[in-house]
């Protein structure tokens, strides 16, 4: 019982970490939540995602709140609720492919390909917006073409919020900045109201395929409210671009470590953690170097042409 006890104080400090970054950046943590659990805790490819996606859900209710009561109040109901209209039956979507794919391996190089790209994001991230943009903002003069390239892009949202398990903010965000014009606060804020549709719509679906295991996705999901009260008051004081490009940077480790990669690099036998755990950091650091490197070029370029420009 006590170890019970202390098991689930970790895993709840752990996430209030995790929902005080995603609640920040409009996701809802299953980009950290599902590799942890299936590296870590050893759940299975089925089961990590569907619960990592309860704490999506947790973290979405809680960031709503919190967001609602900022002045001005940053989240954008209409495009929230227009978003969801195919966020919902994505995120039944999702669930549904992910029970289709019976092999845990072909689930962790999903996770490792779709994840991958949201990571360079994040370590590419520039600023965007104001908050005091928001009221700027009107949703009629959206064309209706983007409207439906909208609709698009909030279906991709809702199917990698059910197979993945991360609540579908890594989609949502762009189409609501791109798409429809939304300063990043705005679309964080409104990212999280969306998600409280998607992440239900998923885990009522989990929940009848007896996927979710309620031990960790209780544990993860009080850390995640405590997170969550945190981050939308921080989100607006912070260098949030800064913290998107660490947190990019973190994230390459755990889906390279998902994918095995490093146990096929130094470790084919798979019998030395040691040796896996070596070959993991020599890929993350082939990896992060290069994109390191272009990073810190871009900023001095950019730096030169202010320089031209004034």
């Amino acid at each position: 019982m006590q170890d019970m006890v202390v098991e689930i104080l970790m895993i709840a400090a752990f996430a209030v970490a995790v929902g005080t970054i995603s609640s920040m950046v409009g996701i809802g943590g299953g980009i950290i939540n599902t590799p942890l659990l299936i590296i870590i805790f050893g759940l299975t490819a089925q089961t990590a995602p569907a619960t990592a996606l309860v704490a999506a859900l947790f973290v979405a209710a809680a960031s709503t709140v919190a967001y609602y009561r900022q002045e001005p109040r940053p989240i954008m109901f209409k495009p929230g609720l227009f978003l969801a209209i195919t966020t919902i039956p994505g995120s039944f979507a999702g669930v549904a492919l992910r029970e289709f794919i019976v092999d845990d391996y072909v689930l962790r190089i999903i996770f490792g390909v779709a994840l991958f790209p949201v990571a360079l994001k994040m370590l590419f991230a520039k600023k965007r917006g104001k908050a005091d943009e928001v009221t700027a903002f009107k949703f009629s003069d959206i064309s209706s073409g983007r409207l439906a390239l909208t609709l698009f892009g909030g279906f991709i949202g809702g199917v990698s919020a059910g197979l993945l398990g991360i609540g579908g903010g890594a989609v949502v965000v762009p189409v609501l900045t791109i798409l429809m014009g939304l300063p990043i606060h705005a679309a964080v804020a409104t990212s999280m109201f969306t998600m409280v549709f998607t992440a239900s719509a998923g885990t009522a679906r989990n929940f009848m395929g007896g996927h979710i295991d309620p031990f960790y996705a209780l544990a993860l999901g009080m850390g995640m409210v405590i997170g969550a009260q945190i981050g939308p008051r921080l989100a607006s004081k912070v260098n949030a671009v800064q913290l998107k490009q660490v947190f990019g940077l973190v994230l390459v480790f755990p889906l390279v470590k998902m994918m095995y990669l490093g146990q096929m690099l130094l470790d084919p036998a798979g019998e030395s953690f040691v040796m896996a755990t070596i070959g993991d950091l020599i890929i993350w650091v082939i990896i992060v170097v290069p994109i390191g490197l272009l990073r810190l070029y871009q900023l001095r370029k950019s730096k030169e042409l202010r320089v031209v420009t004034k």
